[in-house]
């Protein structure tokens, strides 16, 4: 079939679509695993690479490396998820918490604010059922 590139700008836009994807143009027919998200494949491939900061080997997802190239990223990361999240959290103070007892079940529980006695205070799993409740 021979088509013409002056036949594509008369064409509605669905069918110059569907046309250009005979040409390879919008096709998805590069080489890798599918994308789940977007049903399409990957030209990416899992890659073992070792943290700069531990040592210890972490894979490279496709989709990340799919990620880093959408977001214009050039480098790999050096650093595996536990060192980055560290590296991240390194100049946060860590959050005080403080012990309480909780005012349904009556387990100990902490919970990130001072308590006040005239508030009841819940541990997770029972203010999740009174949250649930409301």
């Amino acid at each position: 079939m021979i088509v013409r590139e002056d036949l594509h700008s008369s064409m509605p836009r669905e069918l110059n679509q569907s046309v250009g994807s005979f040409k390879g143009v919008g096709s998805n027919l590069s080489a890798g695993k599918i994308n789940p998200k977007r049903g399409k494949k990957s030209m990416y491939q899992d890659k073992k690479l070792v943290c700069k900061e531990c040592g210890e080997e972490f894979i490279f997802t496709a989709g990340e490396q799919e990620f880093y190239a959408e977001k214009g990223f050039v480098n790999e990361p050096q650093r595996c998820k536990k060192c980055r999240d560290a590296r991240k959290n390194a100049g946060k103070p860590q959050r005080e918490m403080f012990d309480a007892v909780c005012a349904e079940c009556g387990k100990p529980c902490k919970v990130p604010f001072q308590p006040r006695e005239d508030r009841p205070v819940y541990c997770s799993e029972c203010f999740a059922k009174i949250k649930e409740q409301q």
